[in-house]
């Protein structure tokens, strides 16, 4: 991993623990006075201390919710960065009443003299699932779908996404890691609905198969359907983890094992990792950008030693 990459995802991993906890002192290091928050959870504020105090006191006030981050991607240079990255907070197995919570997270962070911090941080919590008293007082979008007078969104992939701005790749001559960080680009394109980002994921003779959605040929028909499916299920979100990547000595081919997450059942009884299903991808790197050729999603629930 980029020595970048793994500072930017301690920061991450900083401010999921801080959240979980309530640690305002250890949330507010990771911004700075100028920093500013967008969320559709929260709205907007700005500078360290408030951002923090709107933190802090969320999910220890509804009854401890462990923050999970996925789907990372790290973008940029050694003085700014922009980070990807999905989030979920599940609560205790235990728990009498399981709550569990999506989130996408898009951020600009500057380095500073007390390390990476966010200058500017967009979260989106599109869905929910359990005790709505655990997200009370958070603006959440309707099951109706957009109505007159909602607010605009914090994150709008086409305009904030590190893809869309041209933020320069840090792995750009690192074939392996680019095929790891794969999934991410591609999960972000579909639930966000980013249709130009999602044909760049791609290549033009695409095939294999798509469930529900059944065995798809071309890009063309690709892209249609996941379109038209995307339009019933605005609030999805495609929580996985790359378990596995073999990529071939000319670096122009790769395959890529992808756990698909599922918040709600994301462990086995002896807490070992689980999935809901797997994908099987095999990409073709064309003119330096990684594009799925094959694509087969697996259902079934699995461990990382199944693929």
């Amino acid at each position: 991993m980029n020595p970048i990459t793994k500072d930017v995802r301690v920061a991450l991993d900083t401010f999921a623990a801080a959240w979980t906890e309530g640690d305002q002192s250890a949330l507010s290091s990771l911004f700075t006075e100028s920093s500013v928050l967008h969320s559709s959870a929260h709205g907007q504020a700005r500078g360290a201390a408030e951002i923090a105090s709107l933190f802090s006191a969320d999910l220890v006030a509804k009854t401890s919710l462990r923050v999970v981050t996925t789907n990372h991607s790290v973008s940029g240079d050694d003085r700014r960065t922009v980070l990807t990255s999905y989030l979920y907070g599940v609560s205790s197995p235990s728990d009498p009443t399981p709550s569990t919570f999506g989130a996408t997270l898009l951020a600009d962070l500057v380095r500073t003299e007390d390390g990476w911090q966010f200058a500017e941080l967009r979260l989106s919590i599109p869905w929910t699932d359990g005790d709505p008293a655990r997200f009370v007082p958070w603006s959440l979008p309707s099951a109706e779908g957009w109505k007159l007078g909602d607010a605009t969104p914090a994150i709008v992939s086409e305009l904030d996404s590190p893809w869309s701005r041209g933020v320069p790749d840090l792995d750009a001559d690192d074939a392996v890691q680019q095929a790891a960080d794969f999934y991410a680009r591609y999960a972000w394109a579909i639930d966000q609905g980013d249709i130009a980002l999602l044909r760049d994921c791609f290549t033009e003779d695409v095939s294999g198969s798509f469930p529900p959605m059944g065995d798809l040929d071309g890009r063309h028909e690709v892209i249609g359907q996941m379109k038209s499916f995307r339009r019933g299920w605005p609030w999805m979100q495609h929580f996985g983890r790359t378990l596995h990547v073999t990529v071939d000595e000319a670096q122009t081919s790769a395959h890529l094992v992808v756990g698909r997450i599922i918040p709600q059942q994301s462990a086995a009884p002896n807490g070992q990792d689980l999935y809901g299903a797997h994908y099987q991808l095999d990409l073709r790197r064309q003119n330096g950008i990684w594009r799925i050729s094959s694509f087969d999603y697996i259902p079934g629930w699995i461990t990382t030693k199944e693929p």
